[in-house]
């Protein structure tokens, strides 16, 4: 099925709506005030016959006015083809300039020139107008596009242009439908009773059906879609081309003009884009760095500052890389065309289009910007893969998000990683998570300094903690988070960088060793807990009478890990020996006597109450035994 939006594009009172009711017979001024005051204020839209139930034809009209061109511009976007309307008893005027100024911005390239009123003109003057015309678009996408004379109250020249206007339809390239990429810019939004929220606005891609989920950018609120209705008529599904009406499951005062109705995660919030700018060559302005302007996008406005990387000043003409950083957050794709208009007074400068749609924070005067603009820019999708994934790669990203970021289908961007794969410059982490080999390279030589040297410091430890090394990681990356950095974890034990035992990370090839002096005061250390018995001797004691306290404490950490030593309490260690004959006893005497008194250990011990009670307790906390009214029974 062919889906076709045609929108006008001219200046006031050139005859516009005329003509759509001409050829559609639908009055598209719907408004007390349109019809009061005779101008269109607010978008029109009316839906024309093709003669074939496989083509939907729907136009938008647009307000010609200078005070409607935010509106015009809501409007204009979505539109596969324009008629470029000039009055033949006026000619080209302000207004038809600055439109086909935001024609030639937003990219459109497929249109045709209608001439109207020229039931009101001499033939000699249509003829001096058409020259005027022509001459005009010599250079634009209209160039050579036959000029239509037409009269909406007589019929004249009508026919003609409503044939060529269904030959052309025919050979329009066709709409993306693919599902996961709906997207919907909303240019109405308002309550009807019995209802709820109603928007509308130019499905310009995807699908979208009844009952499916779907989010409202860039708030990121969901809701769902309780009915369609396309060109006025209920229907189950919609499709990119299509003028299309949603009644959803959100407050009215949720949503604004300019939002978008998307399909969930399918598009980024964002502060900032990374453009290439252009500015009109007949536009008298220039733009400074950090000059505010407003931006159009869709449907939308939002104020944003530019902030340019090889110059301070952007001149009529010109074409830069730059990063717009907005007032509010807002959301789009990459590959989306833009106009900017001048902050004050307000009036159409330039435009352009996104390469990326949620960068990073870029520092002025560094080659490697621009150098990676132009890749966006330019560069072949492998070249656009890599150069995403360079600078992803601190957060470990899936497929998703590197399909967002590039705008290729999920199939696309799968096909373009496995390309890379192939290659050895893009390693897949975990299964649909990819870093670029060249992150790796930089990452692996911080981890291997930061074990290294810490198994200098500590050969006798087995090695660090898993959550210290994250931790580190964690810092040195800035963007990563925890989940993350369990998936590089697990990577880098896989690739025999690290390994892990009992949750302490040391280099694959460590072995903790221990010298002749450190085999020598272990023995010592053992010796000394086994000749105190049930009275241990305080930890700080053992560690303040040797010759390097930090050996020794390492050394008895890994006592206590080997299960040489027994961690009775932070302070207090016993022999493995020990703690058996002291278990062994408690366990003999309740067996047989039931249970056991602070006191009756003490006598079996033979040891200071001290002592006697931090065992005792040593046995509750691990649920060996359990206390009740100063006795105690095994659990």
């Amino acid at each position: 099925m062919q889906n076709v939006i045609i929108g006008t594009a001219g200046h006031i009172d050139h005859g516009k709506t005329c003509l759509i009711k001409a050829l559609t017979g639908t009055d598209t001024d719907r408004l007390k005030e349109e019809k009061k005051r005779g101008i269109t204020i607010e978008l029109g839209f009316a839906k024309m016959e093709s003669g074939d139930a496989d083509t939907n034809i729907g136009i938008i009209d647009v307000p010609g006015h200078e005070k409607f061109v935010k509106n015009m511009l809501a409007g204009i976007g979505g539109i596969d083809l324009v008629l470029l309307v000039i009055a033949a008893d006026e000619g080209i005027m302000p207004q038809t300039r600055e439109h086909m100024d935001i024609l030639r911005l937003l990219n459109i390239r497929h249109g045709l020139v209608v001439l109207t009123k020229c039931d009101k003109c001499e033939e000699d003057w249509i003829e001096l107008v058409t020259d005027e015309v022509t001459g005009y678009l010599a250079g634009t996408f209209l160039e050579g596009s036959p000029v239509f004379q037409v009269s909406s109250h007589t019929g004249q020249g009508i026919e003609e242009l409503r044939t060529e206007i269904l030959e052309m339809v025919k050979t329009l390239p066709a709409h993306n439908t693919d599902p996961d990429t709906f997207r919907l810019p909303i240019d109405r939004v308002f309550t009807m009773k019995g209802h709820g929220t109603v928007i509308t606005g130019t499905l310009i891609e995807g699908t979208c059906k009844t009952g499916e989920e779907v989010e409202l950018m860039p708030g990121g609120i969901p809701a769902k879609i309780r009915s369609i209705q396309v060109y006025g008529q209920e229907a189950e599904q919609a499709y990119a081309g299509q003028r299309t009406a949603l009644n959803l499951t959100v407050k009215t005062e949720a949503i604004d003009r300019g939002s978008v109705v998307a399909r969930p995660g399918s598009m980024i919030r964002t502060y900032m884009v990374d453009v290439r700018l252009y500015l009109l060559e007949n536009t008298e302005r220039t733009v400074r760095n950090n000059s505010r302007v407003h931006f159009y996008y869709g449907s939308d406005e939002v104020i944003g500052k530019v902030v340019f990387f090889d110059r301070d000043e952007q001149l009529p003409g010109e074409t830069s890389y730059a990063q717009i950083r907005f007032e509010r957050e807002i959301a789009l794709k990459r590959l989306d065309y833009f106009t900017i208009r001048f902050y004050s007074p307000l009036e159409t400068i330039g435009g352009g289009v996104v390469l990326d749609a949620s960068p990073r924070r870029h520092k002025r005067s560094q080659e490697t910007v621009l150098q990676s603009m132009q890749i966006k820019d330019t560069g072949s999708e492998e070249e656009l893969m890599e150069r995403f994934l360079e600078e992803e790669s601190p957060v470990f990203p899936d497929t998703m998000l590197l399909s967002l970021k590039t705008d290729l289908s999920l199939s696309e961007t799968a096909a373009v990683l496995k390309r890379l794969k192939g290659t050895g410059r893009v390693l897949e982490i975990k299964k649909n998570i990819f870093i670029h080999k060249q992150f790796y390279d930089s990452i692996c030589p911080f981890l291997t300094e930061m074990l290294e040297n810490f198994h200098k410091s500590n050969a006798l430890t087995e090695g660090l903690s898993k959550e210290e090394v994250k931790s580190r990681l964690i810092k040195k990356l800035h963007d990563a988070g925890s989940k993350n950095i369990d998936v590089f974890y697990d990577y880098l034990i896989q690739k025999k960088v690290i390994k892990e035992k009992d949750g302490l990370t040391s280099l694959y090839a460590f072995v903790p060793k221990q010298s002749v002096d450190n085999r020598q005061e272990s023995q010592d250390i053992i010796r000394s807990y086994k000749e105190a018995g049930f009275a241990m001797p305080k930890t700080d004691d053992i560690i303040n009478r040797s010759k390097n306290s930090k050996v020794t404490r390492q050394l008895l950490d890994k006592m206590v890990k080997d299960g040489e030593l027994i961690k009775i309490t932070p302070a207090y260690y016993m022999h493995k020996d020990c703690y058996g004959q002291a278990l062994g006893l408690l366990k003999d005497f309740i067996q047989e006597k039931g249970s056991i008194t602070l006191a009756d250990y003490r006598t079996l011990l033979n040891s200071s109450r001290k002592y006697t009670q931090m065992i005792l307790e040593y046995f509750d906390s691990k649920h060996i035994t359990k206390l009740a009214d100063e006795r105690r029974t095994l659990l």
